[in-house]
C-alpha cells in the first residue's frame, strides 16, 4: 500500500486556505452565495478538526476524512440547482476546488501513527527505544529519505532470501551501525 505523503498538519493548512481563497473569489463573483457556504464548511472543517492547527478539536481522523468527502461532493453537486449556480467564475472555481480536494483527500495521512515511519508500522518498535530491534544507534531523524530507502530495500531482501530471522535482523542492524557512521562522517564533513 502506498503512504500518503500529506501530514494532517498540511492538510489543515490547506483547509483555511481554501477557506480564504474562496472569500476573496466571493467578492468578485455575483451570487456568491455557494462560494461562502464553501469557505465556511472548509474553515469548520480546519477548526474543529483534532489536529494540531484545529481550534475546537472535536473531529476525529475518520470522521474528518468522511465530512472532507461530504463537502467535496456537496460542493461538486450544488451548482446542479438553479438557486446556488454562482456566476461562470464562481462555477468553475468551486468545481476544481471540489476535485482538487478530493485529490487531497486520497493524499492526506488522517492517523498520526502513519507517520512515524515504516518500522512501527511493521511492528518493529520506536527506532529510539532501547529494546527496539535496532536498537538507539540505528535511528535515523525522521523524514530522512535515505532511511526511508534503506528501510524498503532490507524488507524487499527479506522476503526474497529464506534467512532466519534472528541471522537477517543482525545483518540488518549491523548495516544500520555502518550507515550511521556514513552519514554522522558526511555531516561532519559538510559542517563549515
Amino acid at each position: 500500500m502506498r503512504r500518503r505523503p500529506f501530514p494532517f498538519a498540511l492538510h489543515q493548512l490547506l483547509e483555511y486556505v481554501v477557506a480564504a481563497s474562496l472569500v476573496g473569489l466571493s467578492l468578485h463573483t455575483p451570487d456568491a452565495g455557494l462560494l461562502l457556504a464553501g469557505a465556511v464548511a472548509f474553515g469548520l472543517l480546519a477548526a474543529t478538526a483534532r489536529g494540531p492547527l484545529g481550534v475546537a478539536r472535536w473531529c476525529g481522523g475518520r470522521l474528518h476524512a468522511a465530512l472532507d468527502l461530504a463537502v467535496a461532493a456537496a460542493l461538486m453537486a450544488a451548482p446542479a440547482l438553479p438557486a446556488l449556480r454562482p456566476g461562470a467564475l464562481g462555477l468553475v472555481a468551486v468545481e476544481i476546488v471540489a476535485v482538487m480536494w478530493l485529490r487531497v483527500v486520497t493524499l492526506t495521512r488522517y492517523t498520526p501513527g502513519a507517520a512515524r515511519g515504516p518500522d512501527v508500522a511493521a511492528g518493529l518498535g520506536d527506532p529510539a527505544d532501547p529494546k527496539a530491534p535496532g536498537g538507539p544507534g540505528v535511528a535515523l531523524p525522521p523524514g530522512s529519505a535515505v532511511a526511508r530507502t534503506m528501510g524498503l530495500f532490507a524488507g524487499r531482501t527479506a522476503r526474497r532470501f529464506p534467512d532466519p530471522p534472528s541471522d537477517l535482523a543482525e545483518r540488518a542492524r549491523k548495516a544500520g551501525h555502518r550507515f550511521r557512521r556514513l552519514q554522522r562522517a558526511w555531516q561532519a564533513r559538510s559542517r563549515p
